[in-house]
């Protein structure tokens, strides 16, 4: 049975013909009116109708826009009354600052009497603490004044005794006209102080020397170009394995690159291990200062070490900053074979490192003779414990002027010192109190 009266191709529904709605008229959907005084459209089922309207005076459309008016309107207020309410600051400059500082600057303070107490003593802590930097200032400049009556020096840097050296057309220096005058040490009894024993001879004549002839040995000196004077001075050696050093000392000269000992070294050396003085003469650059040197090392090895407070064993005086340097750096390099000390003690250099350096204590000191006296006034060092002593370019010192300084130097060590002095060409002051048992020439060729 076929219920749909519309066919196959009809719509099924209301619209068929078993359930028709009848012939109602098909209405267009209606739009509310236009209007701002009814919450719906006239006549509409869900709003009010014509007789069910508000009066116009209500504005319920307006209602929020008049509250936030109403509420700008009094921020207005609050803004102005709080800017009126600001306290009045006089100017900087104005006749009525003091006034208002002091707690007269309006109607409010003088009505106020907490704040005027305030006041009154906020000015009161600061009137104190202008009165308390004043105090502390004037303590200051006290303090500083009394420092510099005390020490007239502070702040100024020393004077070098090597510095503004003038040679001469032969390279010899000229004695300054004015210089810093260093006073040489006080004169010291020997007598009154129990020194230590020591051993000065170290040196063994290797075969190849004790087989030589004293024609030989005179050939051999002829050749090399030396010439020299003393009792029975040693043979000169031809090779380091003449001189019978160990095996760490003979590396460290290897490896320095030395290959065959300098004529100065040939019979310099052999004087030095014997303990004996020495004078040796010779051109800058011959390898004099090694012939002081290698001896040295034997010499302090043979000693006891230091103990704390004890000075150097070993002192080498030269005259100028730059020579104390570079003898500094050869006693360096080979002394830390055996791991010794060395301390290179100058004018121009710092007191107070220099001084720290001699109190930790060296084997080695390398001096000018200025500033040597200087820490030995100031009990920085002693030499109490030197036996070896060597001024290199001795003469130099004496032309420039420090011959009783070296003289002091000299007298502060003990007696059966050994002594070496190393020099260039020119002949030794008279009277100069270096002793020497041997004097060793070394002449250049023409």
């Amino acid at each position: 049975m076929n219920w749909n009266k519309g066919g196959p191709a009809g719509k099924r529904g209301f619209g068929f013909g078993g359930f028709s709605l009848g012939g109602a008229k098909k209405e267009e959907p209606r739009l509310p009116e236009k209007t701002h005084t009814a919450f719906g459209a006239p006549g509409s089922s869900g709003g009010f109708g014509k007789n069910q309207q508000l009066p116009a005076f209500y504005k319920i459309g307006t209602k929020r826009a008049n509250f936030d008016e109403e509420n700008a309107y009094f921020e207005d207020d609050e803004e102005e009354a709080s800017s009126n309410d600001l306290p009045y600051i006089p100017a900087e400059n104005s006749p009525t600052r003091k006034q208002f500082q002091s707690g007269g600057g309006g109607s409010d303070s003088e009505d106020d009497p907490l704040d005027a107490f305030m006041a009154e003593v906020e000015d009161q802590a600061a009137k104190d603490m202008k009165k308390l930097e004043e105090k502390e200032k004037e303590k200051k400049s006290e303090a500083y004044f009394r420092y510099m009556a005390e020490n007239p020096t502070a702040g100024l840097t020393q004077e070098e005794e090597e510095e503004n050296v003038d040679y001469d057309s032969d390279g010899n220096p000229i004695a300054p006209t004015t210089k810093k005058i260093i006073m040489p040490l006080p004169p010291i009894d020997h007598s009154e102080i129990d020194y230590a024993p020591f051993e000065k001879n170290f040196y063994i004549e290797h075969e190849e020397l004790n087989s030589l002839t004293g024609v030989q040995v005179v050939e051999l000196r002829q050749k090399l170009n030396l010439r020299v004077s003393g009792a029975a001075p040693p043979k000169p050696a031809t090779s380091f394995a003449h001189f019978n050093f160990d095996e760490p000392l003979m590396h460290q000269i290897r490896k320095s690159e030395y290959t065959q000992p300098t004529p100065i070294q040939c019979q310099g050396v052999p004087i030095a291990l014997s303990g004996r003085d020495m004078i040796g003469i010779a051109k800058t650059g011959s390898g004099k200062t090694a012939a002081f040197i290698w001896p040295m090392l034997v010499h302090i090895m043979d000693q006891k070490e230091l103990e704390e407070g004890e000075g150097p064993i070993a002192v080498i005086v030269c005259p100028t900053r730059e020579l104390c340097q570079q003898i500094h750096a050869e006693c360096k390099r080979f002394g830390k074979v055996y791991g010794l000390r060395s301390v290179a003690v100058y004018g121009g250099g710092s007191m107070w490192e220099q001084a720290k350096a001699l109190q930790e204590g060296a084997e080695i000191v390398v001096c000018t003779p200025g500033r040597l006296i200087d820490h030995v006034k100031k009990k920085a060092t002693s030499l109490q414990r030197v036996t070896y002593l060597v001024f290199d370019e001795a003469d130099r010192m004496f032309d420039m002027g420090f011959e009783y300084q070296v003289r002091s130097i000299a007298s502060h060590v003990r007696p059966d010192r050994q002594t070496g002095r190393g020099k260039s060409w020119n002949d030794v002051p008279a009277g100069t109190g270096l002793r020497s048992d041997t004097r060793l020439i070394r002449k250049s060729r023409t």
